[in-house]
């Protein structure tokens, strides 16, 4: 058991001392006795519970610590990686990076969300960063470094759903001829295939089968730090599938590559003939063609989700979308476009109306039986001579 003694010349005159499971005395100083009886019964229980863990660990600085987390990291997408290292290096070590991670508490968490708001970061970078900084305590409670991290009772600003916009297969048409005609045949590829735009830039002449009909999909441009563009691991088994054309796009894309040849086996690539990146692209080409024909809002995204609109519309199931779409299940078919679907259902319930009417009508007629028309023996007088 541990023991307080009372020196009356300290401005914190009661210590608490205990002998810790490495066998070191540990001592703290107290301005009260009833905070050193606290603490040292804290000490007691972790000790018999098997969670004590040695302070001097818990003075590793955050930034040495969180370096390590982010390195044993596996799994992750080149973009991924960049993205961390980035919030890391911005965000989270001017705040964090010298605090000893038992000096961080739950507060300074609070505070650090509440100044990342005020400045106007947007709530999902807010929430990737806190990701980053909760992952670091929870290796470090793990690994025993400290008993227990800052991250709870954390609020993080509230993410807003992006507007969505499913365009008509007329305002397809209007955007792709609006655009660049370097990138009209990517417009009605996205739009008529629902790839991701990643899987669009990544796209090789070796992955069209024209006579098939089938594109191949089987990696991703993805960004890696703030210019390069390199492929990367799709974003999940499901991801690297086949999916089939309209012969009108198989015949758009055989006629796309030799009228825009490129410098690679790339179909779809800037126009020096490097790959397709994302904010060149948007800010260059797709803006300006969206705001000469049909209007803002609309990003490249949105032609995956018109492409989803097209399939509900025509009555194809969450099975065949999501597979197609390359998700892994069907739930995020009905959770992102599950109010697409009302209309479907209702006139599925229309359809089961006109098949009982039927059903109905049939099952009178079997009751009455057959008609039965009787002939007259008299001849027409037409051919009574």
């Amino acid at each position: 058991m541990g023991s307080i003694r009372k020196r009356s010349d300290r401005s914190k005159p009661y210590q608490a001392r205990y002998r810790a499971p490495d066998g070191q005395e540990r001592t703290r100083s107290f301005r009260r006795k009833v905070d050193a009886e606290r603490w040292l019964l804290e000490r007691e229980r972790d000790k018999a519970r098997g969670d004590w863990v040695d302070p001097a660990l818990g003075r590793m600085v955050f930034s040495e610590w969180a370096s390590d987390v982010e390195a044993t990291r596996l799994n992750r997408r080149p973009s991924s990686r960049a993205r961390d290292q980035s919030l890391l290096r911005s965000l989270i070590l001017p705040e964090f990076g010298d605090q000893p991670l038992a000096s961080v508490d739950p507060m300074d968490i609070r505070r650090w969300i509440v100044g990342l708001e005020e400045r106007g970061y947007a709530a999902a970078t807010i929430g990737k960063a806190y990701q980053i900084v909760t992952r670091a305590f929870r290796v470090a409670v793990t690994d025993g470094i400290i008993s227990r991290s800052p991250c709870r009772e954390v609020k993080l600003p509230k993410i807003e759903t992006p507007e969505r916009r499913f365009l008509s297969a007329t305002e397809v048409e209007e955007l792709a001829d609006s655009i660049d005609a370097l990138y009209r045949t990517l417009v009605l590829t996205g739009a008529y295939t629902g790839l991701r735009f990643g899987e669009m830039a990544a796209l090789r002449t070796d992955d069209l089968d024209p006579l098939r009909r089938t594109l191949r999909i089987d990696e991703q441009l993805s960004r890696q730090g703030t210019s390069q563009m390199v492929s990367s691991p799709l974003k999940t088994r499901k991801a690297r599938r086949s999916i089939g054309i309209p012969q009108f796009l198989a015949d758009e894309l055989v006629a796309h590559l030799p009228a825009y040849p490129s410098s690679s086996d790339l179909i779809f690539s800037m126009p020096q003939g490097g790959p397709l990146d994302y904010n060149r692209f948007r800010s260059r080409y797709w803006n300006p063609a969206v705001e000469a024909s049909i209007g803002r809002p609309c990003t490249p995204h949105d032609l995956r989700h018109t492409h989803v609109a097209m399939l509900i519309a025509q009555g194809e199931s969450p099975k065949y979308i999501a597979d197609r779409l390359g998700h892994e299940s069907t739930r995020t078919v009905f959770d992102v476009y599950g109010h697409l679907y009302e209309g479907v259902d209702e006139a599925a319930t229309d359809r089961l109306e006109q098949l009982r009417s039927v059903s109905r009508a049939d099952q009178a007629r079997t009751k009455r039986g057959p008609e039965v028309v009787e002939l007259s023996s008299r001849k027409p007088e037409s051919l009574a001579t």
